[in-house]
């Protein structure tokens, strides 16, 4: 088969999924859920899917669904196709070129899924597997974030997880009550793999407040503390003549890049790596972060974004690479949305779920459900 991609369309679609419940962080609360959907036809009908996972608020990061709207459709698309038709990694390397000039990882993410996408269906060949360039597991198991529900509300919906399979839970926690809920979770389910996520809430002034969680056997404590960036980061904690943390300080929305991982590494800022592919730029950086954590030792877990389907199978098939720290934040979709995107639809049976391993994305997309959920469309 001729590598070359010649594209007959790029779609744009911007798409709202109502939430079934609101989810809360210290950071914010989402009811409806924002996304970008880029669909791309070759000219032999082979179609490919990706998904810019960026929120419509920069509470997360800088990046929004306007501004990746924006670059997409204004810039992206528009020069990928005055392009002479190219093999993928060409079209690769002009992706990396633009995420270091421009810094929006998620709106070249869901770029690169696509185009990976395509190529990989055209190949027979699954998206992850052959970007990682290994087997995936046959199954999962599934983790929950419970979001910053009242605290009434946290144990019945722990006991609701833990009955239906679930075997690893993550709190939103934060300085009001977050060593409060989590004490509560730990002390009526003691030997439950437990982690939190303070999503930055705490100053650095309450590291005291965050060494408390050190009694509650964590498996890690992700985004204590609310940081300008890495370097302050690192001159902060250089500065302390004891640090008083035994929990494993877990990154998420600190690193950006491969560049921030390899210089939080190298400054010994970083225990766990929570990976999320939108936040990375793209499997390709995805694939090299996984490996500099394997090289230095750092253990790493799979995120999710409260996304569709289009992107959440390619983390469900990022936790089947067989050596992740922990389960990731993979539940049901139905958890979230009354319907996703992909068909089977994400789905645990008493905590684990069967790895679809097929072309591409490995799952069936909607192309029905995607112009049901849009609320703008541009196709070029």
């Amino acid at each position: 088969m001729n590598d070359t991609l010649n594209f007959k369309s790029i779609t744009t679609y911007r798409v709202a999924f109502p939430l079934k419940f609101e989810f809360k962080t210290s950071k914010g609360a989402i009811r409806v859920r924002e996304s970008i959907i880029i669909r791309i036809e070759d000219q032999q009908g082979h179609v490919g899917y990706g998904e810019c996972v960026a929120f419509t608020d920069p509470f997360y990061t800088a990046e929004t669904v306007d501004s990746a709207w924006k670059q997409l459709v204004d810039t992206y698309i528009l020069e990928l196709r005055l392009m002479r038709p190219k093999p993928l990694m060409a079209y690769i390397r002009q992706l990396q070129f633009w995420l270091k000039r421009d810094n929006m990882p998620m709106s070249i993410a869901g770029l690169e899924n696509a185009l990976i996408n395509l190529d990989c269906i055209r190949k027979g060949v699954n998206s992850v597997s052959y970007i990682m360039g290994q087997a995936l597991e046959p199954n999962i198991s599934n983790g929950v974030v419970i979001g910053d529900v009242t605290i009434d509300e946290l144990l019945p919906l722990v006991k609701q997880h833990i009955t239906n399979g679930c075997k690893r839970i993550k709190i939103k926690v934060s300085p009001r009550d977050g060593y409060e809920r989590a004490r509560l979770v730990r002390d009526a389910y003691p030997e439950l793999s437990l982690a939190v996520d303070a999503n930055q809430s705490y100053t650095y002034d309450q590291i005291d407040m965050v060494a408390d969680y050190n009694a509650l056997n964590l498996l890690c404590i992700e985004e204590p503390f609310s940081m300008t960036n890495l370097i302050t980061y690192k001159a902060w904690k250089e500065s302390l003549a004891y640090w008083p943390i035994t929990t494993p300080i877990c990154l998420d929305e600190s690193i950006l890049s491969y560049d921030d991982l390899s210089y939080a590494i190298e400054h010994k800022l970083i225990d766990v790596l929570n990976v999320k592919i939108g936040r990375l730029g793209g499997l390709i950086q995805t694939r090299a972060s996984i490996l500099r954590c394997r090289e230095a030792g750092i253990p790493y877990w799979i995120g999710s974004m409260v996304e569709s389907g289009i992107s959440k199978i390619l983390h469900v098939q990022l936790a089947a690479l067989g050596d992740t720290y922990m389960a990731g934040d993979l539940s049901d979709s139905n958890r979230y949305f009354e319907y996703d995107l992909i068909s089977p639809e994400i789905s645990f049976t008493d905590g684990t779920m069967q790895v679809p391993d097929g072309n591409g994305l490995g799952v069936d997309v909607l192309d029905n459900r995607i112009e049901e959920y849009s609320v703008e469309k541009r196709t070029l």
